[in-house]
């Protein structure tokens, strides 16, 4: 347990830049939506576009908590 604990830890730091970087890099992201493609006004995709990566971004960033609160509960399970 102590190994999954240290996993779950580390998982949780590097998940951070990754957290920033889909933030920043949202807009161009286009895999989970291609159907943002089909959208002929420009104005209204770049909104779109927006709008889906700061919600892909806040979806990203609840993994490092997540990643290193688990990390915490396991660690203290393991008796350290």
């Amino acid at each position: 347990m102590k190994a999954l604990s240290q996993l779950l830890f580390w998982l949780g730091l590097l998940s951070v830049p990754f957290a920033w970087a889909v933030w920043y890099l949202g807009p161009e992201i286009e895999i989970i939506r291609p159907v943002l493609t089909n959208i002929q006004d420009p104005a209204l995709r770049a909104a779109m576009q927006e709008a889906h990566a700061e919600r892909l971004g806040l979806w990203v960033a609840v993994w490092p908590v997540s990643f290193l609160v688990l990390s915490d509960i396991l660690n203290r399970k393991a008796g350290g």
